[in-house]
């Protein structure tokens, strides 16, 4: 990291508190979006399969929300990005942590943090929702195996068909 003296620091704009304050708005959602994935795993886990569909329809909701937020966040670094006459792609939140005025750098620095922890945690989490998901369904299908006897299908063309079985001899059954 440069010294403090190299780094260039840009001017005070009035986008600067709205923007800090939607990133605490947006990463607020993403700490409620964690606890719905903890809460779909814990459906998961505990096979409460009935449930999961509300669960999910919840953490779209909150993803909804993000999006929505995303929007209004992207206006806001627009605005910046026109002040200090900069592409509004150049205003990641690495570089607000180190190029805007005091006192907003640390508190997009404390946001950065914030975010990269809590997107870690929504990975490991989504990961092993995904696991528990996989292995339920194959529970699920394992069970519904169990319980036809009769191994018929459909075809194509809507009739029933059964798949062709050799006949037994007394040899193989002994």
């Amino acid at each position: 990291m440069a010294d403090r003296e190299d780094v260039r620091t840009h001017p005070a704009s009035r986008a600067l508190p709205d923007l800090v304050t939607q990133l605490g708005r947006q990463r607020q959602l993403v700490e409620y979006l964690l606890f719905k994935l903890l809460e779909a795993q814990l459906l998961l886990a505990s096979d409460q399969a009935m449930f999961v569909p509300f669960a999910m329809a919840e953490i779209e909701s909150v993803l909804g929300r993000i999006r929505e937020e995303e929007e209004y966040r992207e206006e806001l670094l627009s605005e910046l990005a026109e002040e200090w006459e900069m592409p509004p792609g150049d205003l990641k939140l690495a570089y607000l942590a180190e190029h805007a005025p005091e006192p907003h750098r640390t508190a997009f620095a404390e946001h950065r943090e914030s975010f990269m922890s809590l997107v870690d945690q929504v990975e490991k989490v989504t990961r092993d929702n995904r696991r528990l998901a996989t292995e339920g369904l194959s529970r699920v299908q394992a069970a519904l195996s169990g319980l036809v006897d009769d191994p018929s299908t459909y075809s194509p063309d809507g009739r029933v068909e059964r798949p062709i079985t050799r006949p037994v001899t007394h040899d193989q059954v002994v």
